[in-house]
């Protein structure tokens, strides 16, 4: 081993192979998704299921992983490039979640009685926010900085961002319980699926909680200082 090679070296490489691992497993996922609504021809929840899986589990995942540096989607890309494939790809996937879930919200059967349902429905709402608050992040308009520094608007974008995608995540592992994977997957595959999407929330989330600690201890600085003025 070479005297230069050191420790984070080693974390690095780990990091590199589990985010190659993380993107194999999603693109299986996307594979499923599609094949799976294609069988049923993309009707009525098979619709739902293809744009919200793929709205979160595909496309957010991949705008959670942007800035990350070991991601070979963008680890080539300059940090303003990187914050344009985020914002692209969280909008896009964004609006396949609220196209999605418009389909069930219109639909005569549609109760919240389940917490699939519930859980799904927070989610659609935080996408909501998720775009509002990204516009603001990004483009930064006067108005919203002289109600918040820089500083705390990228971390409350970070933050918002880690809880929707939580739950976003959260809302496709109570799917699986539904009755539409009951009936058209093999119960015996059932569990592989929550292990994958398991597997894929937490590599995925690494990047945005190791940027999002950072900002926590420079936000509790700040306060801690402004109460010492």
């Amino acid at each position: 081993m070479p005297e230069s090679y050191t420790g984070k070296d080693a974390w690095l490489q780990i990091q590199s192979l589990l985010n190659s691992i993380n993107h194999i497993l999603i693109f299986l996922v996307a594979v499923f998704y599609f094949i799976l609504a294609r069988s049923l021809e993309f009707k009525d929840t098979a619709m739902h299921m293809f744009l919200c899986g793929t709205g979160f589990h595909v496309l957010m995942a991949q705008a959670m992983m942007s800035h990350y540096k070991v991601n070979p989607l963008t680890r080539w890309m300059s940090h303003r490039n990187k914050s344009r494939f985020h914002a692209v790809v969280q909008i896009v996937g964004s609006f396949m979640i609220l196209l999605g879930a418009a389909g069930k919200f219109s639909s005569k059967d549609v109760h919240f009685n389940t917490w699939h349902g519930r859980v799904g429905a927070l989610a659609t709402l935080g996408c909501v926010a998720g775009i509002l608050g990204g516009l603001v992040n990004y483009f930064q308009p006067k108005f919203a900085l002289k109600m918040h520094p820089v500083s705390e608007l990228r971390f409350r974008h970070n933050l918002g961002g880690i809880v929707t995608f939580t739950v976003g995540m959260g809302a496709i592992f109570l799917g699986y319980y539904s009755k539409f994977f009951t009936k058209f997957v093999d119960n015996d595959f059932i569990p592989a699926l929550m292990l994958v999407t398991t597997i894929v929330y937490v590599l995925s989330v690494i990047a945005p909680v190791a940027s999002l600690l950072p900002k926590l201890r420079y936000r509790a600085r700040t306060k801690e200082v402004a109460k010492s003025s």
